[in-house]
């Protein structure tokens, strides 16, 4: 028997590509299809016999190169016969080197032309955000990523199949994000969502590793300053601390109990909640997951262990940290002992005059309560920071009193600008800028506070920050700038 029989004998018809029977009648004959190449020997499917995977020239009648393989059919059933077409050789003998990698690693075998025509963007994109939510992003992160899918790259190219996914798509869904993103960065993330779900085709199996639909594509650069990274926070846009003091003053007076306007008074706290931010650099999920027994005033800082979510169109929820790095970060004693110290007594039902060893002992007998309940717990990460409390239950410092739960982004926002707007009519040498948005009170615990101030190392702001060094630096520094500092400083003397 010809070698090249085996394959047909082991994946059913008795048959040669060429239409000769092999049971001694004799068929209509026509040439034979040109065999180009052919695999290893193989064994696999419970063949008795070795076979191949081949790849054939185009015969007489069809235009298109095949590719014949075998592979499993299903959990306990024989391996079927498989052809795949291609139009050109060179697709051909990559859907070859794809069965080939596929038996020898017993991954999923090269799909149909069916099969790989369903394959389009919209697919693509619902794999990429399933792909999130098992790699565990955050809520307001999986937010953004529909948002641009649905806003930009599934109208413009969602049924595009994945195999003819080129830079021209990519181009048409950046033109269409142009006419709605005006930011650098809203560019930027959109091009970098373009390039995740790249990836994750490559990775599926969908794109072949040779075709990148983002080669050529650019976008427009901002202007840099002279030795900073694309990241660096201008210091212009780093608060000086009268302005964070004059904040924080202004939300006493508005929101605290002398205050007249109900919608202000429905964040008791804000004042010193700026200050948290202001000295202590936290994020404003931090913030608003901050409890009582969060705050461990016999060594003067605040353990960050948590973060408050609000999904869109559902209700929030204490998450985890940012990057799940938990961080210690020290506040001025007078913030901790004059403010937040009677607030920990108000939720741990101590009288106002109890003794601040009554209150660390209060606060470790419920750390400890909760720690022995998540020991109970099949789930060995549970501890006394992340033992789940229903949210109405918490000891939350920060809230808004309608709700009892931590201020939704969008009000705490709202009241953010109330506060500034008094600013600037009652306090105009303390202005805050418009330019200053509430987070970039965490710039100014980074530079003015703990480096400046204090006289912090970079790598010590960073551990305070919950962030990576690189992140750090990449911020907040800048090649030269020390220099340039000292030679201004020596001209301010000519």
């Amino acid at each position: 028997m010809h070698e090249s029989d085996a394959l047909w004998i082991c994946a059913g018809p008795l048959r040669r590509p060429g239409g000769t029977s092999l049971g001694g009648g004799l068929v209509a004959t026509r040439p034979q299809p040109k065999l180009l190449a052919q695999g290893k020997p193989r064994m696999l499917g419970g063949a008795t016999r070795g076979w191949r995977v081949r790849l054939y020239a185009p015969g007489s009648g069809t235009n298109k190169y095949q590719v014949y393989f075998r592979a499993p059919a299903g959990e306990g059933e024989p391996w079927k016969r498989v052809l795949r077409r291609a139009s050109s050789e060179e697709e051909a003998r990559k859907i070859f080197a794809q069965a080939e990698a596929a038996l020898d690693t017993e991954s999923e075998t090269p799909a149909g032309a069916d099969i790989r025509a369903s394959r389009t963007i919209r697919m693509l994109g619902e794999e990429y955000l399933a792909d999130s939510i098992e790699r565990g992003k955050q809520p307001r992160t999986m937010e953004g990523r529909e948002s641009r899918l649905n806003a930009h790259i599934l109208p413009t190219i969602g049924d595009v199949p994945v195999t003819k996914w080129r830079v021209e798509h990519s181009r048409k869904v950046m033109e269409k994000g142009s006419k709605t993103l005006f930011s650098q960065r809203g560019r930027e993330d959109l091009r970098g969502q373009l390039a995740a779900m790249r990836k994750l085709a490559w990775r599926l199996g969908w794109l072949d590793r040779s075709i990148d639909p983002l080669d050529g594509l650019e976008i427009g650069r901002a202007n840099l300053l002279h030795g900073a990274t694309a990241q660096y926070v201008d210091p212009r846009l780093r608060p000086e601390t009268r302005q964070v003091r004059a904040m924080a003053d202004a939300a006493d007076q508005l929101c605290g109990l002398e205050g007249t306007d109900p919608l202000m008074t429905r964040l008791p706290l804000l004042g010193t909640k700026i200050r948290v931010a202001g000295f202590g650099g936290l994020r404003l999920g931090e913030q608003n997951a901050l409890r009582a027994i969060d705050v461990f005033f016999d060594r003067g800082y605040v353990h960050v262990n948590g973060s408050w979510i609000t999904p869109r169109g559902h209700a929030g929820f204490r998450g985890p940290v940012k990057n799940h790095t938990l961080h210690e970060v020290p506040l001025p004693k007078s913030l901790m002992h004059d403010q937040l110290l009677p607030r920990v007594k108000e939720l741990l039902a101590l009288p106002a005059k109890a003794s601040l060893q009554q209150v660390i002992n209060a606060q470790e007998a419920e750390r400890q309560r909760r720690a022995t309940l998540a020991n109970r717990e099949k789930d060995r990460n549970l501890a006394w920071w992340n033992y789940p409390v229903p949210p109405e239950n918490e000891l939350w410092l920060f809230v808004d009193t309608a709700t009892g739960l931590p201020v939704k982004p969008e009000m705490h926002n709202e009241r953010w600008h109330r506060v500034r707007k008094w600013v600037e009519e009652n306090d105009p040498d303390n202005a805050w800028p418009k330019t200053i948005v509430y987070r970039n009170l965490r710039h100014h615990a980074a530079t003015k506070w703990f480096h400046e101030e204090l006289g912090e190392p970079w790598e010590v702001v960073a551990q305070y920050l919950g962030d990576k060094l690189t992140t750090v630096l990449n911020h907040y520094v800048r090649a030269g700038e020390d220099a340039l500092r000292d030679s201004v400083s020596k001209l301010a003397e000519l």
